[in-house]
């Protein structure tokens, strides 16, 4: 006991060490008081911090203070997470060292958070899937992680999509859309005859997106998805805004618009080609929700619905996932009839706020 208690009195309680704070400044504790006459440039000599293993041993850009005894070097840039440093503190002859390196924050793995249509059951002449991502995913070679299976046949569909060397990527890489190739979807053209459709009616397929897709920092999805649905008819009907029933809000609320359209519409689209104005033909500024797989469109003001005529106005580009556009349908049967497209841009609806 009395040893130890020897060793203790002996050791010195000031011995400057060195530590990092905050991940964010290395910190010498307990310097000399001699260092309170020292110069900034006696200080900057004194503790350097490095990149370690390094050959040049470059000393990092900072400023160098004193606070309460202990001498402080805080980076001019950051110090970088997963890098390794090291700090040294030299007097005299003496020098402490220590290594450090700040821990990268950690990442939630990314996931596929919808696929649209979002139906259990899609038409037969669908042209294009919606995939939607928790976070900004990497682009380049995206097809060799995505395969659609046919169930009922139990294999694998041969080229499914347009193998599009400009993916359709939205700006901030968080959608990405598949589209089938037209040609296997139109009745009675060669990419159809040769490979057959892509999508059959009556049966069960499987769309899966492997979880080898890495996110835009590199690191592989948490999991696969796989989206199975059945085929249902081809929809070859135009979009006719005309049938749609529309639930007008109470006046002085923020209820919301509830716009049943009759048939699940594009999810992309609906998104940014139907808007509310006021009666003096302004847009009224609001938020967009979509309801019973794509097929009901909701729109809820910012601020409460004033009196009055109010005017949705439908994008005549608006379509459905088949490709169907307002007054046009996408494939049209050359032994019926059809009226010629209109070339309005777009199309309304009145409703009255009461």
């Amino acid at each position: 006991m009395l040893l130890a208690l020897l060793l203790i009195l002996a050791a010195d309680p000031k011995e400057p060490t060195i530590r990092v704070v905050e991940a964010k400044t290395v910190e010498v504790v307990n310097v000399p008081e001699s260092f309170k006459h020292k110069t900034l440039e006696q200080w900057t000599e004194a503790l350097r911090v490095t990149v370690a293993g390094i050959k040049n041993d470059a000393s990092l850009l900072g400023t160098h203070t004193l606070v309460d005894g202990s001498l402080k070097f805080e980076p001019r840039f950051p110090f970088e997470p997963g890098v390794s440093y090291r700090a040294i503190f030299k007097q005299g002859e003496s020098e402490t060292t220590h290594d450090f390196t700040i821990p990268k924050p950690k990442v939630e793995p990314g996931t596929v958070s919808m696929i649209f249509p979002s139906a259990a059951t899609v038409p037969e002449n669908t042209l294009r899937f919606y995939v939607h991502f928790s976070k900004p995913m990497s682009k380049g070679n995206i097809y060799k992680h995505i395969e659609l299976r046919n169930d009922t046949d139990k294999k694998v569909v041969e080229l499914p999509f347009l193998e599009l060397e400009e993916e359709l990527w939205t700006k901030d890489q968080t959608r990405v859309t598949l589209l089938i190739d037209p040609g296997r979807i139109k009745r009675e053209v060669k990419p159809r005859e040769e490979l057959g459709p892509t999508l059959e009616a009556g049966k069960t397929f499987t769309l899966t997106v492997s979880k080898a897709w890495r996110d835009a920092d590199g690191e592989p999805l948490k999991e696969s998805y796989r989206k199975t649905f059945t085929v249902g008819k081809s929809d070859r009907e135009a979009i006719d805004p005309e049938k749609w029933t529309l639930a007008e809000p109470k006046a002085g609320s923020r209820e919301a618009l509830r716009v049943s359209l009759g048939k699940p519409l594009d999810s992309g689209l609906l998104q940014r080609l139907i808007a509310v104005e006021d009666a003096a033909g302004k847009e009224v500024v609001g938020t967009i929700a979509l309801a019973k797989h794509e097929s009901v469109w909701e729109f809820t003001p910012k601020k409460p619905w004033p009196a009055g005529k109010h005017t949705l106005r439908i994008q005549s580009h608006l379509e459905d996932p088949c490709g169907n556009r307002v007054g046009e349908p996408f494939e049209v049967d050359l032994l019926v009839p059809v009226g010629k497209p209109s070339e309005a841009t777009s199309v309304t609806r009145t409703f009255e706020v009461k």
